[in-house]
């Protein structure tokens, strides 16, 4: 009979312990009791952050478990993502995002990632670039703005949100289109965007029509346009600007993303519980009060977005020098 030597049996014991390790976590059950953390990289009030708070309050009925929304706007949005990427790729961390911080961002700065790196699994609305104005200001339409910004360019200054986010690319296509100059006054998101509006730091605004269709109902701000190919649901009187006759379509997703090595499995338990949730009466209720257009998406038609996306802004960036 063959005998194995101890150093064997220790190799033995220990690939058998490895297996048996391996196993038992292959069959923890996901979610825990430990949260799912979902991280904006936008200030709080604004466009992504709303459309996160509803998914959070309607979702964990279905997913099983807690969801937070952590709010982390600092260094451009990359705070954010830098945050998901550092915690374990356990699907406990996900982002939620717009294109902005993480395919703008990658595309035109040295960043920490690769834009594979990231999997879409649930998109939760397709938003509209809106510009608007307090309800006092002498720009009552846009052929207003583009005619007192041909008399003295520069007067105007337009906050928008992060460097060539959502609302900023818009806007410095439509004043090639449109032949104008305007001060660019970056912000953290659309809430302090219309902050800035109220309280007269800035002449115009670009947001989405979520974050300004409150103080447009109140009376405190005029939407002038949106840049999108068909009007906004949420504030359907406004024109589009191709109505108007500027050729500037660029619509936007909020769309939650994961880690490409967080297990599949998860990405996709997370993506059905995601639309279980959202199609629920109560995430219908809450998104006609918070005025967000649900388009919802999962994982297979997300990818093609997003990759659709990435190839757009790429030519669109080449186009206007950046």
């Amino acid at each position: 009979m063959r005998r194995i030597g101890i150093a064997a049996v220790v190799v033995l014991l220990l690939s058998v312990g490895v297996l048996f390790a391996a196993a038992e976590r292959e069959a923890v059950p996901f979610p825990q009791e430990r949260g799912i953390r979902m991280a904006v990289p936008y200030g709080a009030g604004g466009g992504v952050d709303i459309s996160a708070r509803i998914l959070a309050s309607v979702a964990p009925e279905f997913v099983g478990q807690r969801i937070d929304i952590v709010a982390m706007p600092g260094a451009g949005g990359q705070e954010a993502i830098n945050f998901v990427l550092q915690q374990p790729k356990d699907g406990y961390t996900l982002l939620i995002t717009d294109y902005g911080p993480l395919v703008t961002t990658a595309l035109t700065e040295q960043v920490n990632y690769e834009l594979e790196d990231w999997v879409p699994i649930f998109q939760i609305t397709e938003v509209q670039p809106i510009f608007f104005v307090r309800a006092d200001s002498p720009i009552e339409t846009v052929e207003d703005w583009i005619t007192m910004a041909k008399e003295e360019p520069g007067r105007f200054a337009v906050g928008h949100g992060r460097h060539l986010s959502v609302p900023h690319l818009p806007l410095i296509l439509f004043e090639q289109e449109a032949g104008i100059e305007n001060t660019h006054i970056p912000t953290t998101g659309g809430a302090e965007a219309l902050a800035f509006i109220l309280g007269g730091q800035t002449d115009i605004g670009a947001s989405v029509p979520s974050t300004i269709a409150g103080a447009v109902a109140s009376g405190d701000v005029r939407a002038l346009a949106v840049a999108s190919p068909a009007r906004s649901q949420v504030l359907p009187n406004v024109p589009t600007l191709q109505e108007l006759g500027y050729d500037v379509m660029l619509p936007a997703w909020y769309t939650i993303f994961a880690h490409k090595d967080v297990p599949v499995d998860r990405m996709k338990y997370l993506e059905e519980k995601f639309m279980e949730g959202m199609l629920s009466a109560s995430a219908k209720a809450m998104a006609d009060r918070t005025r967000v257009e649900l388009t919802l998406y999962g994982m297979e038609e997300t990818a093609v977005f997003y990759q659709n996306t990435v190839e757009s802004l790429k030519s669109l960036l080449e186009f206007i020098g950046e």
